[in-house]
């Protein structure tokens, strides 16, 4: 539940040394202000969230009084109030009389602007939104988007002849603002829209190797340079774990520890926040090949993100090739290939998903409350693996 209190912030004292006081909201471990239209002159009038050493002190802290009563109550109808951040909680306060005008555009935006997504989503957002917008006039009220209005989206992203993934990305976003807006009480369904309605599934990428694949790739003799760094730089993957290429870059390898933040679920809720592991002798003996001063690996010139891409386009095709692999080899493989030998050799699909980077699976189950997998677990899961190449 949020804590409301009453509080001047000192950083923001105005010119003149007087203060406006300020309705604090902590909710999820955060803290937000509401700025209210009370003003005192100094800090001296104000102690243990009251005004005090001023003739209208009384009036000043009976509006205060009100203005915290009216925050609280608009609290407490928020049924979904935990599934809120501090941000949206805040605006939630602020906006609460709007409600009843709330468009499918302004909830977009409010959700583009308080959520905490990434960049990158924030754009994969904004592209779905644009072709929401050619099918809808987006000043629609949210309430009066209902389950007409998502068959007939669904119908015009089939007739646009997208991929099923595209289709399922376009209507996850309008899942998200109608999901958004009943937990903010922007819209109340009597039926969910989406009741009855199945995204299109994209098919797992079947991209995984055999022990012996990888065996065939680690062991071959290559002497084309840039086919030679492909084939390293995978192998480095796969002894670390799977790590993504966008992890894996910003690995310091100077350290006997692996400690990494995956930056695809950065912003997502994880019952361990980072990876960490000790650094595997293979992966230490391929690093030290392409580790520059800073400890990180420089395996081509300009190391940005679609130059590595192209990198891999180009190569992996080449590295298959060579060692006589009958299926599609692309960077993602290491990941794949790793999981998947892993689960063979029975390590706990819990210890996989830490290893990964994943958000552990606590639906259902207060069991992650209690225990986490440590350290020490991922680095013996992850020898296990390496071992059986051997």
């Amino acid at each position: 539940m949020a804590n409301l209190s009453l509080v001047i912030v000192p950083a923001k004292a105005l010119k003149d040394g007087s203060h406006k006081i300020r309705v604090a909201v902590s909710h999820n471990g955060e803290t937000r202000y509401i700025i209210t239209d009370l003003r005192i002159n100094s800090a001296k009038e104000f102690k243990n969230g009251q005004v005090i050493k001023r003739n209208d002190a009384s009036f000043m802290n009976t509006k205060l009084r009100s203005i915290l009563a009216e925050y609280q109550k608009i609290i407490y109808q928020i049924e979904t109030i935990n599934c809120l951040t501090c941000s949206e909680l805040v605006f939630h306060i602020q906006h609460v009389h709007d409600k009843d005008n709330r468009t499918v555009h302004s909830v977009f935006e409010e959700y583009i602007n308080l959520s905490q997504i990434k960049g990158s989503s924030a754009n994969s957002y904004r592209t779905s939104y644009n072709t929401l917008a050619k099918f809808m006039n987006t000043k629609l009220l949210i309430q009066n988007v209902n389950h007409s209005t998502v068959l007939a989206y669904n119908k015009y992203l089939l007739q646009q002849h997208y991929s099923p993934g595209t289709i399922r990305n376009k209507m996850a976003l309008l899942m998200i603002l109608l999901s958004y807006a009943k937990k903010c009480q922007y819209a109340e369904y009597k039926i969910n829209p989406f009741t009855g309605i199945q995204l299109p599934k994209v098919p797992v990428r079947d991209a995984w190797l055999s022990v012996d694949d990888i065996k065939n790739i680690r062991d071959a003799v290559i002497t084309k340079k840039n086919i030679l760094r492909c084939r390293d730089i995978f192998m480095l993957s796969y002894y670390l774990g799977g790590i993504n290429i966008i992890d894996l870059v910003n690995i310091d390898f100077r350290e006997p520890i692996v400690s990494y933040v995956r930056r695809k679920t950065e912003g997502y809720y994880k019952v361990n926040e980072k990876v960490i592991f000790n650094m595997p002798n293979e992966a230490v003996e391929i690093a030290q090949k392409y580790m520059g001063n800073n400890g990180r690996i420089q395996f081509i010139k300009n190391q940005y993100y679609k130059n590595i891409n192209a990198f891999f386009t180009r190569n992996m095709p080449k590295l298959a090739k060579k060692i006589n692999l009958n299926k599609k080899l692309i960077y993602y493989s290491a990941r794949k290939s790793f999981s998947q030998h892993a689960f063979e050799l029975g390590v706990q699909n819990s210890i996989i998903d830490y290893i990964l980077g994943h958000k552990l699976d606590t639906q259902g189950s207060c069991l992650f409350n209690y225990i986490s997998v440590t350290p020490e677990m991922a680095t013996q899961a992850i020898r296990k693996v390496l071992d059986n190449l051997k």
